[in-house]
């Protein structure tokens, strides 16, 4: 399951589809809710579109089970007809990527957990370790503060046209730093980004991304789908430099074996990519940019994907409409789980709290079976949604 959140719902490839009678989808499996006793059908209209990919199909409701966790009735979509493998659990708000008709239940997940009674509030914390580890965590309904360093840090969700649409928050810097020296740039900034765990990749404004290509000597680029996407020399994982992302009160640096990615086949196919054009020794290089019109048409965001969000902790208080950022803790003590309170204020009181220091009784200790965690083999997800 691909863990995205820039989408809000559970869909699932379904394995009457063609790709999956072909045995593509045996390594991410297949929902079938002919062999479920409490699945029920409610429509022949789910229809999801991510950027490079859609899946089409029925809506069901049924029961789901993690360990002794039981969600009655939960709203999932079942591609019948699929051009990924991929299945997606989506954690982020509902109103874009799946703004599909006759949804059975409009909550998203979050919602549908608290709801539940699984968590006291309609939120999540995301590590998924650095760049190359095999395991992370999702925590939902707490905090983990052994999993970040320095403050963790909250930001208002920004909205679009008056409403949330998309987990997006302001970016207001970028910059190249090389131990003490530090190129900055806010050419197109502040501006509005989608944090996303469900996109592989990092998509900035032309100028910026520019900037960096300049500074790393990378030339090489095509184009997918309107996007831009770069080759690098693979050695280039190897520099000491690091990009550091600016927002109002922290900053999230990301090393350059978390820019350099080799490939595998799956997935440079998935981008419509022979692999064996790419020579030896060169990868993607995962900063990429977006056109400038696309952005002001309203189509499309920046984007801060996995190689960003693998060097932070990222919590979601879709409650309090929050984000908490902060740098990943990659050689954590034992955990230290708090519990983030419902309502509006569950993260106001985290600004200026250090490390395993909550200052705000909205954070408690862990008790009961709140919060719940999940941990195991974070899957950062190739899935490119919008």
């Amino acid at each position: 399951m691909v863990v995205d959140t820039g989408s809000s719902d559970l869909i699932i490839n379904s394995p009457e589809s063609d790709l999956c009678a072909t045995g593509s989808c045996d390594v991410y499996r297949t929902y079938d809710p002919s062999a479920s006793t409490s699945a029920k059908w409610v429509n022949d209209e789910m229809q999801v579109q991510y950027e490079v990919f859609g899946l089409n199909g029925s809506w069901f409701q049924d029961d789901i089970t993690f360990g002794e966790n039981k969600v009655p009735q939960w709203s999932i979509g079942s591609g019948n007809s699929s051009t990924s493998v991929q299945n997606i659990w989506g954690f982020g708000f509902s109103g874009y990527v799946d703004g599909t008709p006759n949804i059975p239940n409009p909550d998203t997940t979050l919602q549908t957990i608290a709801k539940a009674g699984l968590t006291n509030s309609a939120s999540v914390s995301i590590y998924l370790n650095q760049t190359g580890s095999p395991t992370g965590s999702i925590l939902f309904g707490g905090v983990d503060t052994s999993l970040y360093s320095g403050d963790l840090i909250t930001l208002p969700v920004e909205q679009s046209n008056g409403g949330y649409d998309r987990l997006a928050v302001n970016l207001n810097t970028v910059s190249i730093k090389n131990g003490n020296a530090s190129i900055s740039s806010t050419t197109g900034l502040p501006a509005r980004v989608l944090l996303d765990t469900g996109n592989f990749d990092i998509k900035l404004p032309p100028s910026i991304t520019q900037d960096i290509y300049n500074a790393f000597n990378i030339t090489q680029t095509f184009t997918l789908g309107g996007n831009d996407f770069a080759f690098s020399p693979c050695s280039l994982a190897d520099n000491p430099q690091v990009l550091s992302f600016g927002f109002k009160g922290v900053d999230i640096t990301v090393p350059m074996k978390s820019l350099v990615m080799s490939p595998p086949d799956y997935i440079l196919k998935s981008l419509g990519l022979d692999p064996s054009i790419i020579p030896d020794g060169t990868c993607l290089f995962l900063v990429n940019n977006v056109p400038e019109e696309l952005i002001e048409a309203g189509g499309l965001l920046y984007i801060l994907g996995g190689a960003f969000l693998s060097n932070a902790y990222f919590v979601f208080d879709q409650d309090a409409e929050e984000v908490g950022l902060a740098q990943a803790n990659f050689n954590p003590g034992p955990s230290s789980i708090r519990e983030i309170a419902a309502g509006k204020s569950g993260l106001d009181d985290l600004n200026g709290a250090g490390s395993g220091t909550p200052s705000s009784s909205a954070l408690r200790p862990l008790a009961g079976s709140a919060p719940w965690l999940v941990a195991g083999t974070a899957t950062l997800g190739f899935l490119l949604s919008l």
